[in-house]
């Protein structure tokens, strides 16, 4: 399994790649990016089709050890993190629990109820159960939309679940800003908490 790192600077660029694939066939109104991780991606996305950027979150039973472990992945080695990002995903543990509570701020989503081509990002589409959640989700409140998926990275075991329709990476781990152990973390954070809606 291939391991990338990720700037600031190659987040913008793999954007605007991303950006280019998209607008070949499809001219979205609106994007709604998976908080927090793909707020970036979101942000430019929306820059460069001149369009509204919403939020959706979407969370799983066990979240709560992960913010617990998240400080420790920093003074782990980056070769044990590899090793054990890799078990993870490929091994059947998020598969067991598969529902998802999603949430979003109904009052501001309300402001752009006539949008009706939608992208829907993440950073990475790991089981597809969260974009899927968030996708069904999005297309209850826009009911006559067009809800795609664009998506940094997707891996396999994804597909049985959901339709990423466009991509960068397949089957690579991505540490990108949004990464408790990246050194442009706080970076992305503070620029996603003067932007958060909720």
């Amino acid at each position: 399994m291939n391991y990338i790192e990720l700037s600031s600077k190659d987040v913008e660029n793999k954007t605007i790649e991303l950006y280019n694939k998209i607008s070949e066939d499809y001219k979205f109104d609106l994007v709604i990016f998976v908080a927090k991780g793909s707020y970036t991606i979101g942000k430019k996305l929306s820059e460069l089709g001149n369009c509204p950027l919403l939020e959706i979150k979407a969370t799983r039973k066990g979240n709560k050890l992960k913010k617990i472990i998240s400080p420790f992945l920093k003074l782990i080695p980056k070769k044990i993190k590899m090793y054990l990002r890799n078990k993870e995903v490929k091994s059947n543990v998020h598969d067991k629990n598969i529902e998802r509570n999603v949430i979003y701020d109904k009052e501001t989503w309300n402001k752009y109820k006539n949008c009706k081509n939608i992208i829907l990002v993440d950073d990475s589409v790991d089981t597809g159960y969260s974009i899927k959640s968030c996708q069904e989700e999005i297309q209850k409140f826009f009911t006559d939309s067009n809800v795609k998926i664009a998506a940094f990275n997707y891996f396999e075991k994804s597909v049985n679940v959901v339709k990423v329709d466009y991509s960068i990476y397949k089957e690579t781990m991505l540490n990108g800003p949004w990464s408790n152990d990246s050194k442009f973390h706080k970076e992305f954070i503070d620029e996603y908490e003067s932007w958060k809606i909720f």
